[in-house]
């Protein structure tokens, strides 16, 4: 072997065991300048996560979106940008519609965790910061919106939490609510992962629902 290789060898490895490190993912700017245009109140988050399928592509802990989140979320900044629009969308115009009145705040069971699915055949969603659990909601009049209590039995609030999860079901890739298992019996989940399912029973889906929109690059290059 030449002596001149071997600086250039030394180099070359280095470089790969960097790129072998499992460090975080460059932070992608044009999502953050996103998250202050849409007004949404986040802090910058870091991951230390013992397994590469546990980290999430740019994180970023959510306080205030649409609505004030209860409590913070640590989500993909994709996720965040996409879910704050859903909200502004679908979420906050239905309200209006079932219940005659806006909503203050979310309450969410759940967003980041290093798991795998139910099953434990893959990894959770969560474990990528591309899915979220909402619980319910808090109105501007004072009345709350719980998914546990009000997702069955008809009336305004169960057609609200209907035709918001037929809402999600057109934008995102897997939408599990109490229809679906006894695990989802108290929340709405709501990811961006590679596979698609609509967990409703009811087949059809009102017309007032926007069309899809396409996975963000983030959230694309997250899902496996």
């Amino acid at each position: 072997m030449s002596r001149g290789l071997g600086p250039v060898l030394v180099i070359c490895v280095a470089m790969l065991l960097a790129a072998c490190g499992g460090g975080p993912p460059p932070r992608s700017q044009a999502c953050l300048d996103r998250l202050e245009s849409q007004r949404v109140a986040y802090s910058l988050a870091t991951m230390d996560a013992s397994s590469s399928s546990c980290v999430i592509d740019n994180p970023v802990r959510i306080t205030r979106a649409e609505m004030t989140w209860k409590p913070a979320g640590l989500l993909a900044c994709g996720f965040a940008a996409r879910f704050d629009d859903f909200l502004r969308d679908s979420a906050e115009p239905l309200a209006r519609k079932h219940l005659g009145a806006s909503i203050r705040s979310m309450r969410e069971f759940g967003t980041y965790s290093c798991r795998r699915e139910g099953d434990g055949r893959r990894m959770s969603q969560h474990a990528r910061g591309l899915a979220i659990d909402v619980g319910g909601f808090q109105l501007s009049n004072g009345e709350s919106v719980s998914v546990q209590h009000d997702w069955r039995g008809g009336g305004a609030k169960s057609a609200f939490l209907h035709e918001l999860a037929h809402a999600a079901c057109r934008r995102f890739s897997v939408v599990l609510t109490p229809d679906s298992d006894r695990d989802h019996y108290n929340h709405i989940h709501i990811d961006a992962g590679p596979y698609r399912l609509c967990g409703i029973k009811s087949a059809a889906a009102p017309e007032s629902i926007p069309p899809p929109e396409p996975a963000p690059r983030e959230a694309s290059a997250a899902a496996e």
